[in-house]
Formats: C-alpha cells, structure tokens, sequence
C-alpha cells in the first residue's frame, strides 16, 4: 500500500464518525468536501486538511 493510499484510508476512516457517506477517492474528492464551507462544522475538518495538506506534499514529491 502507498502513502497515498494509507493516507486516502485515514481520511475516509475520519469521515464514518461523521455520519457522512463520503468515499474519497482522490484528492479531488477531498478538495470538493474542504471547499465546501458547511464541512467545517465537523471537528474531523482539521484533521481532512491537514492529511489533504499531505497527499498534496506527496503527489508534488513523486511527479518530480
């Protein structure tokens, strides 16, 4: 498995406790549900951004 894909199951483990039926599977996914202001009611919010900040930083490592 990736770090991509650790990363994607990390988030879409976060997003069960919010009752939402969000399946990520991609960082397009997860850029519509961070840009998407009512998301941020959720505490889970931070943490979507912060593993998205991640992926980014990763995706950005292996097209180098």
């Amino acid at each position: 498995m990736t770090d991509r894909q650790e990363i994607l199951d990390r988030i879409n483990e976060l997003m069960v406790s919010t009752d939402l039926s969000y399946d990520f599977k991609d960082a397009t996914d997860i850029e519509s549900f961070l840009e998407n202001d009512e998301n941020q009611q959720y505490e889970e919010y931070e943490e979507v951004e912060k593993l998205y900040e991640e992926l980014v930083e990763i995706s950005e490592y292996e097209v180098e």
